[in-house]
């Protein structure tokens, strides 16, 4: 074990912010897991990318999300992405699977676009999975992201997108001159709004946040406004998604993660209400973990390590087995 976590980063313009290529990435939690792993040539936690000759060979699946696909928490033989490839080549040889992963934390769709644009579109992947957890809705939005990640709304490392004046939405490239806000403490959410309140630009739009006493829990609150953006702009990138998958040909799905501590519940869950209607308004398909595991009889508790929010190699082997029953059912995406 050690004792200091490291994430050796570049920022990639027009990209953002990802590993510097055969660098090792070190985390830890000094409780369940002490994890060392070297990031490819693109920059992300995965093996080595196929070629895209070798890729055709295949049915390649290229899965895109967050910190649940980057996966510090344990080895890339563990990640439900390797583990998918096992299970398939067993169970399902005929659809010949190869998968690649892009991940990285702190990010949301809108974030992860030029994750597909500049990377996993290369290899022409048959299936494209946009793995959605609870709080990429906070993500996708510019200043939330701001209040919950620290990075300064004006000058921030990934892609983001503004809503004009017209109602359409503009992606704004990141910044190579990106920044953080400054350290406002352990509870940093109420010192993030205040600060941000006093830039002319923002201060109309946080000011009826300021006096709730449960700040935290009202900028989550589906039904205010700040979080409606954010449901706009969550929509905005699924439809991005879906054009620029459909436009190479490929099939899109949505994975609805849940973990003890980010959980996407059952049918009375808010949050998944709104990423269903999402996705059913567009035609995606949706894989929901939640349902998998309650068919299975399983505890989620059991796939997610003790003292950390993120899938332990149980909790990967659920989500690979949960893609694996959906691919049974719809092996026409491999064109079989």
């Amino acid at each position: 074990p050690f004792t200091e976590g490291r994430q050796p980063t570049r920022f990639v313009p027009g990209v953002g912010l990802l590993y510097e290529p055969g660098a090792e990435a070190r985390w830890t939690n000094h409780a369940d897991f002490w994890v060392a792993q070297r990031a490819n040539r693109w920059g992300f936690l995965d093996r080595e990318p196929l070629t895209p000759d070798q890729a055709a060979q295949t049915c390649h699946i290229a899965f895109i999300g967050d910190s649940f696909v980057e996966a510090l928490e344990v080895p890339v033989a563990d990640k439900f992405h390797s583990q998918l490839e096992e299970l398939a080549a067993r169970a399902l040889p005929q659809l010949n699977i190869s998968t690649s992963a892009y991940g990285r934390h702190a990010t949301g769709q809108i974030n992860q676009l030029p994750f597909y644009a500049e990377y996993a579109r290369r290899l022409r992947p048959k299936l494209v999975v946009l793995v959605f957890v609870r709080n990429d809705f906070e993500d996708n939005h510019r200043l939330l992201a701001a209040v919950f990640k620290g990075w300064d709304p004006d000058q921030a490392p990934h892609v983001f997108a503004d809503k004009t004046a017209t109602g359409a939405f503009a992606l704004r490239p990141p910044d190579p001159a990106w920044r953080m806000l400054p350290n406002l403490g352990d509870r940093p959410v109420r010192p993030r709004v205040e600060l941000l309140a006093q830039r002319p630009r923002y201060q109309s739009v946080l000011e009826p946040y300021l006096n709730s006493p449960k700040l935290h829990k009202l900028l989550q609150d589906p039904t205010v406004p700040l979080f409606k953006e954010a449901i706009e702009f969550t929509a905005f990138a699924l439809d991005e998604f879906q054009r620029r998958v459909a436009a190479d040909g490929a099939s899109l799905w949505l994975l609805l993660a849940t973990s003890r501590r980010l959980q996407l519940g059952d049918a009375s869950d808010p949050r998944r209400v709104i990423v269903e209607d999402l996705a059913e308004a567009r035609g995606i398909p949706v894989v929901s973990m939640h349902d998998y595991l309650v068919r299975q009889g399983r505890k989620l508790g059991d796939g997610t390590f003790a003292a950390d929010g993120h899938w332990n190699p149980t909790g990967h082997r659920w989500v690979a087995e949960a893609l694996l029953e959906r691919l049974r059912q719809h092996p026409e995406v491999c064109g079989v």
